[in-house]
């Protein structure tokens, strides 16, 4: 339904012209009319009709000063012209302010519903074009929009190394002006139900000063930006507004029942920082404690040190049933690990990861041996760094490793050269293999389910030596292979070849060579030469 404004200083002309519209009342409403142009301007103003129908001569203000002030405040308005007077300047002034159509007076009723018709059927045709050009405007505003969230994403997360210092869209036009941000990666378990951070930014008014960026290739994180003024990043406005931000967030989140880990960078300058940023939340994730208990959810971003050094007096025991093909006493030994981390204090989320990636270091060594590679050079695959960097809670890395060294297992299962052959050959192949550990007569026992007595006396009846001379003459054998060809101290090769106490090491080579080492290394090398 239209609505139209009559503007007549003649009442009769006013009635006459509603009456001959009222077969149009389906399509068009009168909804006002006035006596002059001044009073016409101010209901046009009031109700703002779709159609003016006015006469060019009027008192206090004609048609001549209306038109203008008409075609100026509303020219979305249909502007019909009736007149008495063919004059030339009216219909100059008429065309000027784009008047739909000029009657002249006395007009029938035949002629003014075809005017009003024609200029019904205009004003549908300008807001189909309108509505062509708002589709358009707001097609082009939304691919926009999401071509500049995932420009941010991807280079937050580093699938691009372009750096886009400002946004296309109109929505995030704000970003422009405020360079500065500080980014919070929010980290919950993928079956958590998504958080309504999105909502939360819009009651509290800050969707001019925070964007929230979920990861849709991992449902566990999602990335907020907090924008900062274009200050110094050190100044008072900044710190006081990304305060007031977080303390009125970080306590939204704890409402949840599972409330998410937030990892918070440090203030940076621009957007090409964003990588850096999204490196530094993780850092700061890491560094979550697991040896004691906690109630912090927000860990902010420091430089930290090189992790800490895990010694677990197990590991050896591990990796051999590992390589033995026990598959349960290996998922037993995992659960261990993980509650002997639980006990160090302090020991960071960063520092397990370090030592399950040590731990698989030397899985691969072993499966090189069985798959006849020579490199030793291992290093974790890009893969699994990937994966390992994307989970920061205790439980996720647990699951994760525990996976990886069950399949270990499992694939080492039929090939174990610990499943084959004799006991006593068993034995000897793993002392052959690991005289540089700090092997003993109990630890192997246990290693082979056996009594420590019963161990000694089996392998001297098989072997005809005891169990320490076996072992002793294997690193002997290997520390003159060092003494001859390599130029390490003597404190280094007794280490490499088990004797963490170089006097002993040095008793033991006397007794069994009949030479000090110096002094087989120094006759024997002239020999080699």
């Amino acid at each position: 339904m239209y609505t139209c404004v009559i503007i007549d200083d003649e009442p009769l002309i006013r009635r006459g012209t509603k009456k001959k519209l009222e077969p149009l009342s389906h399509l068009l409403t009168c909804c006002g009319e006035a006596s002059d142009g001044r009073e016409g301007l101010e209901l046009v103003r009031q109700l703002k009709p779709d159609i003016v129908i006015l006469d060019m001569q009027m008192p206090v203000m004609d048609g001549t000063e209306l038109l203008p002030a008409l075609s100026e405040e509303f020219p979305s308005t249909a502007l019909i012209v009736i007149s008495g007077f063919q004059n030339f300047d009216y219909m100059k002034q008429a065309i000027s302010s784009k008047v739909i159509d000029y009657i002249l007076k006395p007009f029938s009723k035949d002629e003014i519903q075809q005017t009003v018709l024609k200029t019904i059927d205009s004003l549908k045709d300008k807001e189909a074009e309108d509505h062509h050009l708002t589709s358009m405007v707001q097609e082009k505003e939304e691919a926009f929009y999401s071509l500049d969230l995932k420009l941010l994403t991807d280079f937050l997360l580093g699938y691009t190394d372009t750096a886009h210092s400002s946004v296309s869209s109109q929505k995030l036009s704000f970003i422009n002006e405020m360079h500065h941000f500080v980014l919070l990666t929010l980290y919950s378990l993928p079956e958590q139900d998504p958080l309504p951070v999105q909502n939360w930014l819009e009651r509290n008014g800050f969707t001019d000063l925070a964007l929230y960026l979920p990861d849709g290739n991992t449902p566990s994180f999602h990335f907020l930006i907090v924008f900062l003024p274009e200050t110094s990043a050190d100044s008072a406005v900044s710190n006081r507004l990304l305060r007031q931000f977080l303390n009125d967030f970080l306590p939204w989140l704890e409402h949840f029942p599972a409330y998410p880990l937030v990892g918070i960078s440090a203030v940076h300058k621009d957007l090409s920082k964003l990588h850096t940023a999204y490196t530094e939340c993780r850092e700061a994730l890491n560094m979550q404690p697991v040896g004691i208990s906690h109630t912090d959810s927000s860990f902010f971003y420091q430089p930290s040190d090189p992790p800490s050094s895990i010694s677990w007096e197990k590991q050896d025991e591990f990796l051999f049933r590992i390589e033995s093909g026990e598959g349960e006493v290996v998922r037993e030994m995992v659960e261990e690990l993980f509650s002997y981390y639980l006990t160090l204090t302090p020991c960071t989320l960063w520092d397990v990861k370090c030592h399950c990636e040590q731990l698989t270091y030397h899985c691969h060594t072993v499966l090189n041996y069985y798959l006849k590679k020579t490199d030793d050079s291992w290093k974790a695959s890009p893969n699994m760094q990937a994966i390992v960097n994307t989970l920061f809670s205790s439980d996720e890395v647990k699951a994760y490793y525990m996976q990886f060294f069950l399949n270990i297992t499992s694939l080492l299962k039929k090939q174990s050269v610990y499943n084959t052959g004799e006991l006593i050959d068993q034995i000897q192949l793993y002392i052959q293999r690991n005289y540089q550990k700090n092997i003993t007569q109990e630890f192997i026992a246990s290693l082979f389910y056996l009594n420590r007595s019963y161990l000694s006396q089996l392998f001297k009846k098989q072997t005809g030596q005891k169990f320490v001379d076996y072992l002793n003459d294997i690193r002997m054998n290997k520390a003159k292979e060092l003494l001859i060809h390599s130029d390490r101290k003597m404190y280094q090769i007794a280490k490499n070849v088990g004797y963490d106490n170089t006097k002993y090491f040095f008793r033991i080579f006397k007794k069994k060579i009949g030479l000090s080492p110096e002094q087989y290394r120094e006759q024997f090398a002239d020999v080699q030469a």
